[in-house]
């Protein structure tokens, strides 16, 4: 179910990014990922990794939902006014080189960030408790939004960034409506306050933040430095490069989901063999995907997006051995948040920023977006064998484990803690 969910996401995603694409050009998609990129990474920085804080104690029940909904409720103002002030004073400064309408555009995108976190809250609340089903359909919507704005638009023949950035607004407004029914209506989550509920959620999401930031800015610091550095014109040739990379990412997205949530009810022992189970079932679908797209990449960029993108082909292909890496890692950082350990990742994605930022600093400057895709793959490969390692030390998970051939046993009550 959270498979088909994510899949459908990803089919949006693609048809949103064609359809982007095509509207825009490259330099109105590079002026649109640069509206979005920033507000994005302040939202992160500020969540402290509550989403999946939110998750592990719904699925230990160590406090009542009541106690973790007000926790977050009260944690999300925190966040919305750090974010707002944080963001009106930076983005005029990083954007300083667009024109003053996608500067102002980019405040009014900021001016509607925190939804996504009140969006996401009550998604979490529902995964915790193994509602599949409720968590996906309020991930989704954003998408759902956007994908029927943009037909609408194709259909029209015309289009803005002014008119696309409006459309994720929309998403993100209806998203946090959802979510808030969903808390009030069908989770029936009241207000309780318990300073101790506040204060885990804090300890264990601050732990696991500092991997989830740090892997976003990983993932995102090739495009951040771009918009500051390169013409939009680039910078939206390596967004589609990035994107098409990336369109095998949903299947460890899910089984990463499926992973914290199903090991958080689990004791130590069953948890692992579902880690090994996840890492195998990603391993060999990103393989494949990634095998496929290779060799049809030039093919569907020419297709899909229309032949000004045609240069974003050799980025796409030097970025999917990357793709492989990153998603066994998102299996293998939701596998330790499993076992309590959700520190662990950030250690790995510290290794990453390292290897990106020199990778970026001498490769940036002499290739341009395709230096950006060498360090990007270079940095997801050396963060997957740093956590490797750190699964065989701290999660009683080795290589062998991973890629082994024993039997797993069939996960249900009798594993259950």
């Amino acid at each position: 179910m959270t498979a088909g969910g994510q899949a459908a996401v990803l089919g949006l995603g693609v048809f949103t990014g064609i359809a982007s694409a095509r509207l825009l050009g490259p330099q109105g998609r590079g002026e649109l990922a640069a509206i979005t990129l920033w507000p994005l990474i302040l939202v992160l920085i500020a969540s402290l990794g509550l989403n999946q804080a939110i998750v592990f104690h719904a699925g230990k029940r160590r406090f009542s939902i009541d106690q973790v909904w007000t926790a977050a409720l009260v944690i999300w103002l925190m966040q919305s006014v750090a974010v707002l002030a944080t963001g009106w004073g930076l983005l005029p400064t990083v954007l300083r080189q667009y024109d003053p309408e996608t500067r102002h555009l980019a405040l009014v995108f900021l001016a509607f960030a925190p939804l996504l976190m009140l969006s996401g809250y009550p998604a979490n609340l529902a995964q915790g408790r193994m509602d599949l089903l409720s968590f996906t359909l309020v991930r989704a919507l954003p998408a759902v939004v956007y994908a029927c704005g943009l037909a609408v638009l194709i259909l029209r023949g015309s289009a803005s960034v002014r008119s696309i950035v409006s459309l994720q607004i929309a998403g993100l407004c209806l998203a946090a409506g959802t979510g808030l029914w969903l808390a009030f209506g069908k989770i029936r989550a009241g207000l309780a306050w318990n300073r101790g509920a506040c204060r885990k959620l804090l300890s264990y999401g601050s732990k696991s933040n500092l991997s989830s930031l740090t892997m976003y800015v990983n993932q995102r610091s090739d495009q951040l430095l771009l918009s500051l550095f390169v013409p939009p014109r680039d910078l939206g040739l390596y967004v589609v490069a990035v994107a098409l990379a990336t369109a095998a990412g949903f299947f460890p997205q899910a089984v990463g989901a499926v992973t914290i949530a199903t090991g958080a009810n689990l004791d130590a022992h069953a948890a692992r063999m579902l880690i090994v189970r996840s890492f195998r079932l990603t391993l060999a679908a990103l393989s494949a995907g990634c095998v496929v797209l290779f060799v049809v990449c030039p093919w569907l960029i020419g297709l899909a997006y229309g032949p000004s993108f045609s240069p974003a082909a050799a980025a796409c292909r030097i970025l999917l051995p990357g793709t492989v890496a990153l998603g066994l890692n998102q299996v293998l950082y939701d596998g330790a948040r499993a076992l309590e350990q959700p520190l662990l990742p950030s250690y790995a994605e510290g290794v990453s920023i390292v290897v990106t930022v020199v990778g970026l600093l001498l490769l940036l400057p002499r290739l341009g977006f395709l230096g950006a895709a060498i360090a990007s793959t270079m940095a997801y490969t050396a963060s997957l064998i740093f956590m490797l390692s750190l699964a065989r030390s701290r999660m009683n998970v080795s290589l062998r484990d991973l890629l082994g051939t024993f039997a797993l046993p069939v996960l249900g009550p009798a594993t259950q803690s």
